[in-house]
């Protein structure tokens, strides 16, 4: 099991957010440490995998706010 400090390193490390001396500590980890090293990969591929997330409502949802919007005007 990971130490939730670890996974707080590696959370950083894959977004490039950790610190110079702790980065170099990690990656000596990483080399020596098979189940850390696995952790790492799963989280680079998580983040792949929500980078190419759709960031974008449906044309449904615009419509639907866009239609509420035009009924609370008219109200006025």
């Amino acid at each position: 099991m990971i130490k939730t400090s670890t996974q707080n390193e590696l959370i950083q490390y894959v977004y490039n957010e950790l610190a110079d001396p702790a980065l170099e500590q990690l990656e000596t980890a990483l080399m020596h440490d098979n189940e850390l090293a696995e952790s790492c990969s799963e989280l680079l591929l998580l983040q792949r995998l929500l980078d190419g997330a759709a960031k974008s409502p449906s044309q449904r949802s615009i419509d639907n706010i866009l239609n509420y919007s035009k009924s609370l005007s008219l109200q006025s």
